[in-house]
């Protein structure tokens, strides 16, 4: 079974990720018993949990791969949490914003709340030959709106939860 460069590179991202902070810093942080956190495969950060998501799918099954998972597909909400995703599936991802709904509205949802946050590379979004209605990450974390029928990796994005240790 031939294993692609890109999942390697990716496999190599997340363990460099887990080794900096064991995937659990507000655990060795906290002296009580009972502390939040995520559990692996998830990585935290900034008080939420995010799971990378290596496979290409189109927009809508990246968004439903995050429902299955009890997570939403991510928006980044700020350059630093941009600067993080980007490092977690290099070099494009999916994030949930689309103008499905109308054409030239934006809406960029993290779970229920509307996201202000934009980062749209210059010249986007420019609904290319009327047909982009996804967007996506780009390697420099700019924003671009692309088919929603292209497949691309994704994040998910979800809440830690209480756990009785920190040992997984």
């Amino acid at each position: 079974m031939m294993v692609s460069k890109r999942f390697i590179f990716g496999l190599i991202i997340l363990h460099l990720m887990m080794g900096r902070t064991g995937g659990n810093e507000i655990c060795k942080a906290s002296g009580s018993g009972r502390r939040w956190a995520c559990p692996p495969p998830w990585i935290q950060w900034g008080g939420k949990c995010y799971r990378a998501v290596m496979e290409h799918l189109t927009w809508l099954q990246a968004k439903d791969e995050c429902i299955n998972f009890g997570s939403v597909l991510v928006v980044p909400q700020s350059q630093k949490e941009t600067d993080f995703l980007i490092r977690l599936v290099p070099p494009w991802f999916w994030i949930n914003c689309n103008d499905l709904e109308e054409e030239g509205t934006w809406k960029c949802w993290d779970g229920t709340d509307e996201v202000e946050f934009r980062n749209w590379a210059t010249g986007e979004p420019n609904d290319k030959r009327g047909t982009e209605d996804c967007a996506q990450v780009l390697s420099g974390g700019k924003w671009n709106d692309n088919l929603c029928d292209k497949q691309l990796p994704a994040i998910c994005k979800g809440e830690t939860s209480l756990r009785d240790s920190c040992a997984y």
